[in-house]
């Protein structure tokens, strides 16, 4: 009984393996193997032209509002020496003293809340600005994945977790290319 169990199995599995099913499985594990190409991160970033001119227009706007706080800032130190030197030298009485010294910290206050409103408003813009570029490539890459039939798009650079690349796969230049022409 078992010499038949096993004279069954071996020829189960010897004409399986032989013949033409070995070459459907050939055939199918060359058509399963996935297609996968890579964008390099970085030189994304760097060359989308539309990106690039958007992220310095709103670093102009950092410096300028940097450029409002600092003269705003410069001014208040002022009035707060002056208003220190008539204290000191006795051209104020008590009660005005104390009334200056209320609308400095009022100023003061202003200040800081004119430079946390224009802190997070240049925060909700850059966070604007990445996702607009994640959608754009992300549009994009979902084109040309279709047009090319690709299964996977990774992405590479520093922290991706893509160790080692073959350079024949990258489609950097391509997407640049198509992403700097849609402007």
């Amino acid at each position: 009984m078992l010499v038949a169990v096993g004279y069954l199995f071996f020829a189960h599995f010897s004409n399986s393996a032989s013949g033409p099913k070995k070459k459907n499985t050939e055939l199918s594990a060359k058509e399963e193997t996935p297609k996968i190409v890579y964008v390099n991160g970085d030189s994304l970033l760097n060359k989308y032209e539309v990106f690039q001119a958007d992220l310095k227009a709103l670093e102009t706007r950092s410096k300028g509002m940097e450029n409002t706080l600092a003269s705003r800032g410069r001014s208040l130190q002022q009035e707060l020496m002056a208003a220190e030197q008539k204290a000191q030298s006795g051209q104020w009485a008590p009660a005005q003293i104390q009334k200056e010294q209320q609308r400095l910290m009022q100023k003061q206050q202003n200040l800081v809340a004119q430079q946390e409103s224009m802190s997070k408003q240049l925060l909700d813009e850059r966070q604007k600005l990445q996702e607009n570029l994640e959608k754009r490539v992300k549009e994009l890459l979902t084109a040309i994945r279709k047009e090319k039939g690709y299964d996977f798009i990774l992405n590479y650079g520093p922290g991706t977790g893509v160790l080692m690349v073959n350079d024949s796969l990258d489609i950097t230049k391509v997407v640049l290319e198509k992403l700097n022409a849609k402007q």
